[in-house]
C-alpha cells in the first residue's frame, strides 16, 4: 500500500499547479542555430580602398608591385672613357673660355698715326715745273702693353692722280703705351704744274685773283708686329692720308689736313 498522503496533499495523478512541469524527453531538445547571414561579395576593386579589404573587414598588406627587369650593369671599360671624355671636354672649353678672356685682355691693335707737320725745306720752280723736298713728321702711338716693332713703313707722295714715289722708314721698335716721332723725307724730281682751269664768271674771276694752289697728297703707311703673351705674333698696320697744299710760287705750305 502506498504511504498515506502528507496532510494537504492528494494522491491523484494530476499535477498540482504550485510544481513545476516535468521535461519530457522530447522537449530536452534545443532549437537549431539561426542560419548565419550572408557573407559579402568582394569589392571587385580592392585597391579602391587601399590596403583595407571589405570582404575581411581587416587591414591587409598592399599588394607587391611588379619588379623592373633587371638592368645589364656598365662595363667598367664604358664608364672610364665616358669620364675621360667629359674630362677632355670641360679642359677644352675652360681653355677656350681662358683663351677668349686673354684674347679680349691682350688683343692687338694697330697704331694711332698723328701728323705732326708738313713742310718743303727746298723748293725751285721754271718753266712752269716744279722740284721740291717732301718732309713729313708724324707721332705713331702705341695702344698694346706688348713693345710694337715697325717695318715695312713707308711715306708715298701722289700729285694730280701721279705716284711720284715712296721712301721707307727705318725700322725701330716702340714700347706698350709709348709714342714715338718718326719722320720721312722725299725728293721730288721736275714735275709739270698742272693748267689751272679758265674763269666763266665773276665768280670764277674772283677764285682765279687767289694764288693758285698746288695739292699734293701723301700716304704714310706703319706695318708692324705685337707679341700677345709673348707666345702668339699679331701683324698689325695702320696708314694716314693727307692732302697739302702748296704754293706754286714759293712752296709755302698752306694747310694740310688728314
Amino acid at each position: 500500500m502506498p504511504p498515506p498522503a502528507p496532510p494537504g496533499r492528494s494522491h491523484s495523478n494530476e499535477a498540482s499547479p504550485a510544481d513545476p512541469p516535468i521535461a519530457s524527453a522530447s522537449s530536452s531538445r534545443l532549437p537549431p542555430p539561426p542560419p548565419p547571414p550572408p557573407r559579402p561579395r568582394p569589392s571587385p576593386h580592392p585597391r579602391v580602398y587601399g590596403d583595407y579589404d571589405p570582404a575581411e573587414g581587416l587591414r591587409r598588406p598592399p599588394l607587391p608591385l611588379p619588379l623592373p627587369p633587371p638592368r645589364r650593369p656598365p662595363s667598367p671599360c664604358s664608364s672610364a672613357l665616358a669620364s675621360c671624355l667629359a674630362a677632355t671636354a670641360f679642359l677644352l672649353l675652360s681653355a677656350g673660355g681662358a683663351g677668349a678672356a686673354l684674347f679680349l685682355l691682350f688683343r692687338p691693335r694697330p697704331p694711332d698715326i698723328s701728323v705732326a707737320g708738313v713742310r718743303l725745306p727746298s723748293f725751285s720752280a721754271s718753266n712752269g715745273t716744279v722740284a721740291f723736298t717732301f718732309e713729313q713728321t708724324a707721332a705713331v702711338r702705341n695702344p698694346n702693353r706688348s713693345p710694337l716693332a715697325h717695318f715695312d713703313s713707308s711715306l708715298r707722295v701722289a700729285y694730280a692722280g701721279g705716284d711720284l714715289g715712296a721712301v721707307y722708314i727705318p725700322a725701330g721698335l716702340i714700347d706698350g703705351g709709348r709714342t714715338k716721332h718718326v719722320s720721312a723725307v722725299f725728293d721730288v724730281s721736275a714735275i709739270p704744274v698742272a693748267a689751272q682751269p679758265q674763269p666763266q664768271g665773276a665768280v670764277e674771276a674772283a677764285q682765279q685773283a687767289q694764288p693758285p694752289v698746288i695739292e699734293v697728297r701723301s700716304l704714310l703707311v706703319v706695318k708692324g708686329r705685337v707679341n700677345v703673351l709673348r707666345v702668339l705674333t699679331h701683324r698689325v698696320q695702320a696708314a694716314k692720308l693727307c692732302r697739302v697744299g702748296v704754293s706754286p710760287l714759293d712752296g709755302t705750305v698752306l694747310g694740310f689736313r688728314c
